[in-house]
């Protein structure tokens, strides 16, 4: 079993379109989502549709690109894990 995801978004980019990704993730039993006021990650933020996944930015030039993107974060970082796992 792996841990739970956590997927942090900017409130000022959810009003730019990734309030659905939002929406979605959070109906997902395997992802906590979180919003914040800002992320402070602006250079993005202004240009595309972005969240942070686990700790690591992915950004997408629209919500249903992002939303496939996080899933695809979560997969990578999820095989990485378990590349590890035999080593415990």
């Amino acid at each position: 079993m792996y841990p739970m995801n956590l997927v942090e978004f900017c409130s000022a980019n959810m009003q730019k379109g990734s309030d659905e990704v939002y929406r979605q993730l959070d109906a997902d039993g395997d992802v906590d989502v979180l919003d914040y006021e800002c992320t402070n990650n602006c250079g993005i933020c202004s240009k595309a549709t972005f969240a942070i996944v686990n700790g690591q930015l992915v950004g997408a030039q629209s919500a249903p690109d992002l939303l496939i993107k996080i899933y695809k974060q979560i997969e990578k970082q999820q095989s990485i894990e378990d590349q590890y796992d035999f080593l415990i």
